[in-house]
């Protein structure tokens, strides 16, 4: 964040309006934010002698909008009141284009609640009110909230999806705020770029659902349904639950059939979890559950069902963050998977497919790098390395993790992988999910993600709606005390319960909204490597994507560490989206604007 004037803190912010009506709405600002602009509350923008406000004060209030074919956009708009707004409201407008109309139904708003955050880890963060729950306005509106104190700023987060059909081109229309009694205009913007958002996921991840704690926010209303609300939303956002609901205890012939109706037959989920904890993972139990699998997917290509694969979605995550003293466990889960992947693969010789991916099934650990728990076949250990996103910050260590995925000496069979994650560490300058910290930090994840070749991302929980502090864990008022664990904002929720706005599901924050637009542009990347493979195969060349790309890396990060320009991030993002629409028109004439300096 920019280090800009605080002005008084709010006396009130609660889900009760006593006391909160005011009058008076001369002398507001509006504005636009980039996406990736996390602004508190409680700073004063338009104070003149503060030079950190240059970046700010010749922003208009128009809404632009840059996306490709089946994609989500989001943009903010910042209400800046230097008197007290009783309330606020926005009518979203159709825009038009010469090839058609985008319906205002594409379009939805939602009013950002305001966290108070004081000290916590991320030492660069000024203490402050920051936008994290995005609450759909209708919603907001029926609490009474939406209102805004004087010289407060509040962000209202506009979200476009655009149909696979939507025509490229641009679109214009004017939507309209009304601020107590007064209306203002504002400009709506939108660009389709000619490409389209797969629905396939090709980046790995893990973001773990811990269901017991649904209950601790959404109260009565938790329950079963409730908790495949949440499985379904994590979905939505394009990132991998670790989990079913009911998982761990379903038994397995129960839990295969769910697992191939709601995981292997959904695009969206790129990996799920083995329902196993660590001191189930011995040899007989791996033996008896991967069996079942790969009876069923026989069973099923006997049938003629050829595009089930069991087995290509599968990863084992049963050793978190283990200490020294762990890691003979590590090695012995380790090598209990090994072993039955190594006894039961000669039954797949017949299907080659999942004969791949059933070998292939990886074996994931939270740590980074140590002599000590390089695999063997004959005495087990890492498969899969990761280690946080620090552990990457030099060429070199960078380097050795390629070096596990595409060199392993002949240790062991099958190979070596690598995935990374956050959680209280690492704070700023470093990759984060925390709630104050700098929102570009995240976006940048997934690029970075692309750029060093790394597989997959876990994150430890997306519903963390306890407290945890000094080694007890005790509940939270999660609308009020943004500590989550120990002395870190916002660490392990990502969400909040829609039950305090009458929603019947979770609500989304700016910061997933962050994730959901990284892993989105993660895509812009695989699109633009399937149309180079292309090239390359056409023209007998060689070019390598992440090659043609550090053009534009080096201009947004270096050593995950990312570069704190929103501009230029924004500015990247659309030569981007230009470069995969000139690809998908002209081979050539892309590949081009690849090649170019």
């Amino acid at each position: 964040m920019k280090k800009l004037k605080i002005i008084a803190p709010l006396s009130v912010m609660c889900l009760s309006l006593v006391g909160c009506n005011n009058k008076g709405t001369d002398g507001v600002r509006l504005w636009n934010a980039f996406s990736t602009e996390n602004l508190i509350s409680d700073w004063d923008y338009d104070d003149a002698e503060n030079s950190e406000n240059d970046q700010y004060k010749d922003r208009d209030s128009t809404l632009r909008f840059n996306c490709i074919r089946n994609e989500n956009e989001g943009v903010q708009l910042m209400i800046s009141a230097k008197n007290h707004i009783n309330s606020f409201d926005f009518e979203l407008p159709d825009v038009k284009g010469d090839r058609g109309v985008i319906s205002k139904d594409h379009f939805s708003v939602a009013a950002a609640w305001y966290q108070d955050v004081g000290g916590t880890n991320e030492k660069y963060a000024y203490p402050g009110y920051y936008p994290d729950a995005l609450i759909p306005l209708e919603n907001y509106k029926f609490r009474r909230h939406n209102f805004i104190e004087k010289g407060r700023t509040q962000a209202l987060y506009f979200n476009l999806v655009t149909d696979k059909d939507t025509p490229a081109g641009t679109y214009k229309g004017t939507g309209v705020l009304t601020l107590d009694d007064k209306k203002y205009d504002i400009p709506f913007e939108v660009r389709v770029y000619d490409a389209e958002m797969p629905d396939e996921v090709h980046h790995q991840s893990c973001y773990l659902i811990w269901y017991e704690e649904i209950q601790n926010g959404e109260l009565k209303n938790s329950n079963p349904d409730m908790h495949m609300k949440y499985f379904d939303y994590v979905v939505s956002k394009r990132l991998s639950p670790d989990g079913l609901p009911d998982a761990y205890e379903s038994n397995d012939e129960l839990y295969i059939n769910t697992y191939i109706e709601k995981i292997v037959k959904n695009d969206a989920i790129r990996n799920t979890r083995a329902p196993f904890v660590g001191n189930q993972c011995t040899y007989p139990r791996v033996k008896s559950f991967l069996q079942k699998l790969i009876d069923k997917n026989i069973e099923l290509r006997l049938a003629g069902d050829t595009t089930i694969d069991l087995f290509r979605k599968m990863i084992f995550y049963v050793d978190d963050e283990p200490t020294a003293a762990k890691y003979p466990e590590v090695k012995a889960h380790d090598k209990a998977i090994f072993d039955v992947k190594k006894e039961l693969c000669t039954q797949l010789k017949d299907y080659p497919d999942l004969y791949e991916s059933f070998t292939h099934i990886e074996n994931l650990v939270t740590i980074q790098y140590t002599d000590e728990l390089v695999a063997t076949n004959e005495e087990g250990g890492v498969e899969c390395w990761c280690p946080q996103f620090q552990y990457f910050q030099t060429a070199e260590n960078r380097e050795n993790y390629i070096k596990r995925m595409t060199e392993t000496d002949g240790q062991r069979d099958f190979g070596e992988h690598v995935w990374w994650y956050g959680c209280m560490d690492p704070q700023t300058p470093y990759p984060s999910y925390h709630l104050d910290a700098d929102l570009l930090n995240s976006r940048l994840i997934k690029y970075m993600q692309y750029d060093y070749a790394i597989q997959g991302n876990v994150f430890w929980n997306v519903c963390y709606y306890s407290k945890y502090t000094r080694g007890f864990t005790t509940s939270r008022d999660i609308w009020h005390d943004s500590i989550s664990w120990a002395n870190c904002a916002g660490d392990g929720q990502l969400l909040y319960p829609g039950v305090a706005y009458g929603i019947d599901g979770p609500i989304t924050t700016l910061r997933m909204e962050s994730i959901l637009a990284g892993n989105e542009e993660y895509e812009y990347q695989w699109l633009i490597e399937q149309k180079v493979n292309e090239y390359n195969t056409q023209k007998g060349t060689s070019y390598e994507t992440r090659e043609l790309l550090q053009k534009y890396y080096k201009r947004l990060f270096k050593n995950v560490i990312a570069y704190d320009s929103d501009e230029e991030f924004d500015a990247v993002r659309l030569e981007l989206l230009d470069v995969l629409e000139t690809l998908n028109h002209n081979l050539d004439a892309g590949m081009a604007k690849l090649l170019a300096k």
